[in-house]
């Protein structure tokens, strides 16, 4: 399953952004006219460029979905944040995998096997925590449908348990 960003959350982008502007754009002009219309305005141009920098992200990442799918299953994958670089990030049957997007200072992959992860938890609106086995803190990592992943998460980190025993 693939999370995307729904219409609601460019909206509500729309209106945080567009907001400020137009208190700022009104104050500046000492008009409220002005504000009302500069503020939708910028709103709406801000809401429509995350939108389609986001589109092409996911476009960008197609090419990756297809050569990980060809290796291994993937559960869910979707637009990820992991230490202030953006990129893409996978759950498949052995781990998360997060592949940032060439526009960040570090272009350094993650790759967390489900054996080394020890828990996951919500955080805020759009966090979610990995606990690992091998880092005293948290890896903090921002995506839509946070609480969809956490549940995609603990239940392939349960699922890998299970067959451990299993063996």
């Amino acid at each position: 399953m693939i999370y995307k960003s729904t219409k609601k959350q460019y909206l509500l982008l729309s209106v945080c952004y567009g907001a400020p502007m137009g208190v700022l754009f009104g104050l500046m002009y000492a008009s409220l006219t002005v504000g009302i219309i500069s503020g939708a305005a910028c709103g709406l141009l801000y809401g429509l460029m995350m939108f389609l920098i986001s589109r092409g992200l996911e476009k960008k990442f197609d090419k990756k979905r297809a050569e990980i799918a060809g290796e291994r299953k993937i559960i869910c994958d979707g637009a990820a944040t992991v230490h202030g670089n953006g990129g893409w990030l996978f759950l498949t049957e052995y781990g998360l995998e997060f592949y940032p997007h060439k526009v960040n200072f570090s272009r350094q992959e993650m790759l967390i096997p489900i054996s080394n992860l020890e828990s996951v938890r919500v955080n805020g609106r759009n966090q979610i925590l990995l606990a690992t086995k091998d880092y005293v803190n948290a890896i903090a990592v921002v995506v839509t449908h946070n609480k969809e992943w956490q549940k995609q998460i603990t239940d392939a980190i349960a699922n890998s348990k299970v067959e451990t025993v299993n063996n």
